[in-house]
């Protein structure tokens, strides 16, 4: 008797402890409740942006960003650009959550015809939202999506979104002909045939005219004569001419044409805009709607799009993942500290809404501090736990948020070793070239 009860003690306590997680994933982390979402409480000691720095950056943005067009072909190996073949050896699974054969990916690998590659060699621009794919299919694939942090919504041929109005070089195209292998200012994959237009000198020459405007606001729909064309991301890019904002639409042989679309003058700016306390505001409380979006699925931003979508409308151009914008900037190591030395090099060294701190796998931007707490805005899936028996698990947040470094400290099965802060690797600040 006495084991039975031991037994059922166990059960019982066990139940009880997983009842309160379970409970506890209908609500939000304290941090959400105890710092308030919205940028207007933190942006009162903005500090002072150098307009000569400024201008810098954005000529320097403006020269990568039409890069593609003056590029004669592909650098990448061909080793390079098919390291995607890869995932036939492993165990992924696909949208139905059952794994992936490697009879498909010979279909995948037959299909991305890259005995072809740096062969077409054409300048195009993309004519709507849309996405650059790792194999040229909008089929998924996951890890066991079992596992905590796999699964939806980490497609792993997704590579990321990219936006209407962005310039692209093709290599080729796959074999049934209803894909291009593309070159952007920031990642290489695979582009929906029906939403690229190819680009001639005349284009080219309009778009490159120095006189760019960016949105400022997110998710507003833009029209041709009153007829729906897409919704406009912050950051996105448009020359304008004789006050008309300008996109390239696309024939049925996909040669492009210059059009006019219909925006209202509050949704988009001169860029680069001013880098004062309405701006800053503006830009992260648009971004502060956003769910959680890995590669950009589903036009929603992961941690990366996040960070270089706010820094676009003030000219500055990350790269599009995390550890990528530790590259170009002034990085400062701080792996080797203590979390109370992390937050008190932070607060010392980084200057708000123009630093960013890293860790593997994840990016956010520091815009400050609060009761000697440095806060920071990021995009994030969740926070990572372990349960009773020292499984993984998440406590899902899934949408971009202003916290501390000890964002989930209040769950149950919250896992300190893998917290924000012990996770901290460095931070970075985007006004200083890296030496």
């Amino acid at each position: 008797m006495k084991k039975v009860y031991f037994l059922v003690t166990v059960f019982c306590s066990t139940f009880l402890l997983f009842g309160c997680v379970s409970k506890q994933l209908d609500t939000e982390v304290n941090d959400l409740k105890i710092y308030k979402q919205d940028a207007k409480e933190y942006t009162s000691s903005l500090p002072t942006f150098d307009k000569d720095i400024q201008e810098k950056l954005n000529k320097e943005f403006d020269k990568r960003y039409f890069k593609p067009w003056h590029k004669k072909n592909f650098k990448a190996s061909i080793k390079d650009v098919t390291w995607q073949f890869n995932y036939k050896n492993k165990k992924v699974y696909g949208d139905n959550n059952r794994l992936l054969t490697k009879e498909w990916f010979d279909e995948q690998i037959n299909n991305s015809n890259f005995e072809k590659y740096n062969t077409f060699l054409r300048k195009a621009i993309t004519v709507k939202n849309t996405n650059l794919r790792v194999f040229p299919t909008n089929s998924k694939i996951f890890y066991n999506p079992s596992i905590a942090g796999e699964g939806f919504p980490f497609d792993y041929n997704q590579n990321s979104g990219i936006k209407i109005n962005s310039p692209i070089l093709i290599s080729h195209f796959s074999k049934d002909r209803a894909w291009a292998y593309v070159l952007s200012s920031f990642a290489k994959g695979w582009i929906d045939v029906n939403d690229l237009a190819y680009v001639d000198d005349k284009i080219i020459n309009f778009f490159e005219n120095q006189n760019y405007y960016v949105a400022i606001k997110d998710n507003f729909p833009i029209y041709k004569k009153g007829i729906f064309l897409e919704y406009i991301k912050v950051g996105t890019l448009f020359p304008v001419k004789n006050n008309k904002a300008i996109t390239v639409g696309r024939y049925a042989n996909n040669h492009g044409y210059i059009r006019v679309v219909e925006i209202p003058n509050l949704y988009i700016s001169k860029k680069p805009i001013e880098f004062n306390n309405a701006n800053v505001s503006n830009i992260i409380n648009e971004l502060l709607k956003e769910p959680y979006g890995w590669g950009e699925a589903l036009s929603h931003r992961d941690c990366s799009a996040l960070t270089k979508d706010y820094f676009a409308p003030f000219g500055i151009n990350l790269k599009r993942n995390s550890y990528g914008q530790t590259l170009d900037y002034r990085y400062l190591d701080i792996s080797s500290f203590t979390n109370k030395k992390k937050k008190e090099f932070i607060l010392k060294n980084g200057i708000p809404f123009l630093t960013l701190a890293y860790m593997k796998g994840h990016i956010m931007i520091y815009i400050g501090q609060k009761n000697n707490e440095p806060l920071f805005f990021h995009n994030v899936w969740g926070v990572k736990t372990k349960d009773f028996f020292g499984n993984d698990g998440r406590k899902i947040v899934g949408k971009a948020v202003i916290t501390t470094l000890n964002m989930g400290e209040d769950i149950s099965g919250f896992d300190e070793k893998r917290s924000l802060a012990s996770r901290l690797l460095g931070i970075i600040n985007v006004t200083q070239k890296k030496k």
